[in-house]
């Protein structure tokens, strides 16, 4: 097939239309496991990892499609597939109105669309009744149509994923969504199989309660691969979009950059996700493609979608989130990995590695313990930011509501009621952003200050990391009257950090600028994450009178 260079299937979840572009990267081989073995399934992937695109393929392939897949490991007459048609219930809940009165009608709106679908017609009075009557009237076919039913649920956790924990909303939708898969469940041994994606598996035990007949291949040999690109996949589909980037690097840097020089980088951005301990490591799908597409290396999964899930779970309830970020390895057991359990209890390392912000790096057979980290380098950027920025958003909140008081503070040169306020706005910050090093209390006290100056607030300015002959002062914050030079210190004292900024002559460049200067050095204390004492001078000599 004649690929076409500018017609890279990004967002594509329609197989046939992928395999049109000449970029397919063939998963048939785990279709067709995974419908041979007719077992009803339930796997957990990343969001923007290629769930849509398999279960388009399921759906072709299940339908008889055998002329599309000629070229592919299930078209091959030698890999021994028996191309049978059988119907299809097939729902994507990411695509369903999750209103507290609007998803149970969305719902048996779905059932009566694959019904008319098929030529057919059933009663939706509720859910349990509608879906009844359509697995009676679909294994009724004609037309060389199996008795057996193929079962697709796509996104089974969108309802509910989004929704505060504990809301009426989310009870409601949880009931509606109970229902569904009970009904499934009566149902199964109408079903050729079932096959169940979603983002997280903590939503099961709510959903799935009585409905514990999927087998759960989230950590899986056999679905190593099964989502993601490997290495392989990458240079043998691609290759012709890496050498163009490769000669547009090397036409930019004036410089020779190899085709294996790109997927170098590549690798460091968008490979590492591992999904079982002795699996294939994969790329993203969604962050390569886009970068195939650009040429450019950038953040494109966090740029795709916030994860407000994660976020909002680590902002609700910082005490449950206590692992430090810098240089995450993260021992975790089996069973932390596979848990199904409510997400008012689940662990900050269940959620993240569910949610694709944690691979498996590796596995002691003796301990049964894995190693977590996260997977690549977009990753561990996207986290921070999103982290970050949802915390300048809580701490600004705080800042907007007493930044008059602190200003004034500042003005007055009260250094300790400005010290008190910083320490309230430090008591309110997760442990989760605690990496243990003294850049990290230089960054959050940056990001507490930047409320002041940011909100609203005129003639007030701050620098962070500000030069002078001598070297860096960590926060330079300026306002109409005075300019305070902080050096910040972590495990230390308050008089080191304050001899730091004299015997550097940070001040220096400001005494032109006729306003009194305070030297402020602080200590962060390694227990309480707050500053437990300080030092400070008051320079007002160069101000001409």
């Amino acid at each position: 097939m004649m690929r076409k260079i500018d017609a890279l299937p990004i967002g594509y979840s329609d197989v046939e239309r992928v395999i049109r572009t000449g970029y397919y990267v063939d998963k048939t081989r785990y279709a067709q496991e995974l419908i041979e073995k007719e077992n009803p399934v339930f796997i957990a992937r990343p969001r923007r990892f290629g769930k849509s695109l398999f279960i388009d393929t399921l759906a072709n392939i299940c339908s008889g499609e055998n002329e599309v897949f000629k070229d592919y490991h299930i078209g091959r007459p030698e890999n021994g597939y028996e191309w049978k048609k059988y119907p299809i219930i097939k729902i994507d809940f990411s695509s369903i109105n999750h209103n507290p009165n609007c998803l149970e009608n969305s719902l048996k709106d779905e059932l009566t669309r694959v019904a008319r679908s098929y030529g057919v017609a059933i009663q939706t009075q509720d859910i349990q009744s509608g879906l009844k009557d359509l697995v009676e009237v679909l294994s009724k076919l004609s037309n060389g149509y199996e008795s057996s039913i193929v079962v697709l649920i796509d996104e089974y956790d969108a309802p509910m994923v989004n929704l505060k924990k504990g809301s009426d909303l989310e009870k409601a939708n949880i009931k509606v969504m109970k229902d569904f898969f009970m009904t499934l469940k009566s149902l199964n041994k109408r079903f050729k199989f079932t096959f169940v994606t979603g983002v997280s598996k903590f939503s099961l035990s709510d959903v799935f309660s009585g409905a514990n007949h999927l087998k759960d291949i989230t950590i899986d040999a056999s679905a190593d691969a099964m989502f993601g690109y490997t290495q392989q996949e990458v240079i043998t589909i691609f290759s012709t979009n890496l050498e163009d980037i490769a000669k547009k690097w090397s036409t930019k840097e004036n410089k020779k950059i190899t085709q294996s020089e790109v997927m170098g980088q590549i690798a460091t951005y968008y490979n590492g996700y591992k999904f079982y301990e002795d699996g294939l490591s994969v790329y993203n799908p969604w962050s390569t493609l886009r970068f195939l597409d650009t040429g450019k290396l950038a953040n494109y999964w966090y740029e795709s979608g916030s994860p407000s899930l994660l976020v909002n779970q680590m902002l609700a309830d910082p005490d449950r989130f206590d692992i430090q970020v810098d240089n995450l390895q993260i021992e975790a057991t089996r069973d932390d990995l596979m848990y199904t359990e409510s997400r008012n209890e689940i662990s900050l390392k269940s959620l993240m590695f569910q949610t694709g912000y944690l691979t498996i790096h590796n596995y002691d057979d003796f301990t049964g313990l894995y190693i977590l980290k996260f997977p690549n380098k977009e990753i561990e950027v996207s986290f921070q930011k999103s982290i970050q920025s949802s915390l300048e958003k809580s701490v600004k909140d705080y800042f907007l509501q007493e930044r008059d008081k602190i200003r004034k503070a500042l003005a007055d040169k009260k250094i300790e009621t400005f010290i008190e306020y910083i320490n309230t706005a430090f008591a309110t910050l997760p442990y989760y952003i605690d990496s243990g090093q003294e850049k990290q209390y230089h960054s959050n006290l940056h990001m507490l200050l930047q409320g002041l100056g940011f909100l609203g607030g005129r003639k007030m300015h701050m620098h962070s990391e500000s030069v002078s002959s001598q070297g860096r002062s960590d926060i330079v914050l300026e306002l109409e009257t005075a300019i305070y030079i902080i050096e910040i210190k972590y495990k230390s004292s308050g008089k080191m950090a304050l001899q730091q900024i004299k015997s550097n002559s940070y001040y220096k460049p400001y005494l032109l600028r006729q306003k009194a200067i305070i030297l402020l050095g602080i200590n962060f204390n390694e227990e309480t994450r707050m500053i437990d004492n300080w030092a400070y001078e008051i320079h007002e000599d160069h101000i001409k009178q």
